[in-house]
């Protein structure tokens, strides 16, 4: 093995060494400034310190493969030309700011501006999910039903975001129920009611909106009866059991026959 071999494995060997030191000494420090921060501000802090230190990362490997570079007589005169030459820069930053730039600076203006935060439960275009991780070039969501969706940050900036609980992570559970114009509202109402009250883990100190009348249609009357949970996968769960133990109270009590029909929306 030649002595540039040894210096490039050596300058590699301690990029490797560095990663590790800086990522245990921010995990630490991490952890420890989390400790002290209020719940409400623990998703912020989180999200800039994960990119910080991915950022950090990147910087530290880049440097190492510069000086690897410089090592070797083949590769010195062409880091030397592709640095010196501002035209040549200014193509190769142009072109990146396209396509790798472009999320890696939107991936800082998310964690600056943080529109999303790791554990929000978002909307972005056809995707719906729970803020996993928000990287250097991709934001990971989680769906319901346990699927990854990869958005590329770019996209994620230019695109209008509906963030379901960076204010409030308290979600409403509800229920919309086509009824037959024949089926007694006051009945109704004391059914639906009874069903709501008896959701497990409702959030008792807020007031539930109750049952009310949507809308009436040529299908007849639509009721819809909610309850608040105290997060939207709670809600989620809810809504669905709510959904169905109200058809099922409603049918017991001859309230309505086989053609109800309805809709839980968390």
């Amino acid at each position: 093995m030649s002595s540039h071999q040894q210096v490039a494995l050596g300058v590699l060997a301690v990029a490797l060494v560095i990663i590790v030191i800086v990522d245990q000494v921010m995990q630490r420090m991490g952890s420890r400034v989390l400790s002290h921060l209020p719940v409400a501000d623990q998703a912020v802090f989180a999200t800039r310190y994960r990119l910080l230190r991915r950022t950090s990362e990147a910087v530290i490997v880049f440097v190492a493969l510069i000086i690897v570079l410089w090592s070797f007589d083949q590769t010195r005169s062409a880091a030397q030309t592709v640095l010196a030459s501002s035209a040549v820069l200014g193509l190769v930053v142009g072109f990146a700011a396209r396509t790798t730039l472009a999320n890696f600076v939107a991936g800082v203006m998310i964690a600056i501006n943080q529109p999303v935060r790791l554990g929000d439960r978002v909307s972005v275009g056809d995707a719906e999910g729970t803020v996993e991780d928000i990287g250097l070039a991709y934001t990971r969501l989680r769906t319901p039903d346990n699927r990854r969706v990869l958005i590329p940050n770019e996209e994620l900036v230019n695109s209008r975001v509906t963030n379901l609980t960076i204010v409030d992570p308290v979600s409403l559970a509800q229920v919309r129920l086509t009824l037959p114009a024949t089926a007694d509202p006051v009945r109704v109402r004391a059914i639906l009611d009874e069903q709501a009250d008896a959701v497990d883990g409702r959030l008792l100190e807020r007031p539930g909106p109750g049952t009310g009348v949507a809308e009436v249609t040529a299908d007849g009357t639509i009721y819809t009866v909610g309850v608040w949970m105290p997060d939207a996968a709670q809600a989620a769960v809810a809504a669905s059991a709510l959904r169905e133990r109200c058809i099922t109270r409603l049918h017991e009590e001859g309230v309505v026959g086989e053609d109800v029909t309805g809709v839980a929306t968390p």
